[in-house]
């Protein structure tokens, strides 16, 4: 018996190893190519050359300079020759190397007394004359982390979180009145209005990571972020589940205000950018557009619980700041960190966490809806849903 059990034993770690082989392999032919792969493209005289041309990723103002971040997302290494202020060549010096190596940085110090509020344009040229260029619409010194600067976008982020979403909530004890079917209609249009929040974080993912470094970018990343939160809130909503496996009342409230909060953090993440780049009237164009387009969220959460379950006045606050609340940190994000990165991971985590909150909606509506997701009431509800963010997303 154990002889037999010996071997059983060397058996299933023999096959182990086995597995592990063509993972092995694959390293190495990747490593391989890797490290030939130049050559084996020459072979195929499709190697076009190198465009020569850095990424500018971020133009900081301060007092008497201009700060301006690169990065080489070319496979080469790219020298930094020049740089232009208004098409005028003008002194600099770097923190940081002169030659970068691929996706390598470096900030390039101006010292320039550049006017406030006056448009501005920041070029920089590499050793084989190519020049990349960007333009400010207008020149704002870059705010620092500072406690006026925390407390001036935590207060952004209340009035474009908090605020409507709170305000949306008011509207459940009208919805406490409706009748079944019109509750589903309620519950379908909460579905809705997720979908479109999910499309819309989608979409911004896929736009922010076309413009990171080649190396960076890719779909990957996006594929990331969305797989990640909705494995996440699969599993939180199998924790609030019933025996039955649906998700109800102040639970899927809950699930909906998460979904709802990943999404604020993307359009705080926005707003704080738009300050940071000088981009004044865009920011104050996002406070009031996010602020009436995020009052129907309150809605989305106020109806899983309109079917007179029991819920206190803490409560609906602590689902508000659930949903509202992670704009303040976005703010601050967008405003005092540089990353492009976080903001792809941001608005594919938002899309992620809301595509699963509409599966959960989905499983309760065609559980509790009168005539199931086939009803009149329900396809209404959820067309009506997508109409109201389309509508007022034109405010954004």
């Amino acid at each position: 018996m154990e002889a037999g059990t010996l071997a059983t034993k060397l058996g299933g770690a023999r096959w182990r190893l086995w597995a592990l082989v063509p993972v092995i392999a694959l390293v190495g032919a990747v490593s391989l190519f890797a490290t030939t792969g130049d050559s084996l493209v020459d072979l195929l005289g499709k190697n076009p050359p190198p465009r020569d041309e850095l990424d500018i990723r971020r133009v900081e103002f301060r007092p008497g300079e201009i700060k301006v971040k690169v990065t080489n997302p070319q496979r080469d290494d790219i020298t930094i020759a020049s740089v232009t202020v208004d098409d005028a060549i003008v002194p600099f010096r770097l923190d940081g190397a002169r030659t970068l190596g691929r996706l390598r940085s470096s900030a390039i110090v101006i010292p320039f007394d550049w006017v406030p509020d006056e448009p501005i344009k920041v070029g920089v040229t590499t050793s084989t004359g190519i020049e990349t260029v960007q333009e400010i619409t207008a020149a704002v010194e870059t705010p620092r982390a500072t406690a006026r600067g925390f407390l001036g976008y935590g207060l952004i982020g209340l009035l474009v979180g908090i605020v409507p979403v709170a305000l949306g909530l008011a509207w459940l004890p009208s919805l406490r009145r409706a009748s079944p079917e019109w509750l589903a209609a309620f519950m379908a249009l909460t579905a809705g209005l997720l979908t479109f929040l999910a499309l819309e974080a989608l979409a911004e993912a896929i736009g922010l990571q076309a413009a990171l470094p080649t190396g960076l970018g890719g779909i990957g990343l996006v594929l990331l972020g969305v797989a990640s939160t909705y494995l996440l809130l699969t599993a939180l909503s199998r924790g609030f589940s019933q025996g039955d496996g649906v998700v109800g009342g102040i639970a899927l409230a809950t699930l909906v205000a998460v979904g709802i909060g990943m999404h604020n953090l993307g359009e705080g993440l926005a707003i704080g950018t738009s300050f940071a780049l000088g981009e004044l009237a865009l920011g104050s164009f996002f406070v009031v557009g996010f602020m009436v387009h995020n009052v129907t969220e309150g809605l989305g959460i106020a109806a899983p619980i309109a079917d007179r379950t029991r819920v206190g006045v803490g409560r609906l606050a602590a689902l508000a700041l659930i949903a509202g609340s992670p704009a303040i940190p976005g703010a601050w994000i967008g405003g005092f960190v540089t990353s492009d990165v976080l903001g792809v991971l941001f608005f594919a985590g938002a899309a992620g966490a809301a595509l699963e909150v509409v599966v959960e909606v989905g499983r309760y509506v065609a559980r509790q809806a009168p005539g199931g997701l086939g009803s009149r009431h329900v396809l209404g509800g959820y067309l009506a849903g997508i109409a109201v963010m389309y509508v007022t997303g034109l405010l954004i």
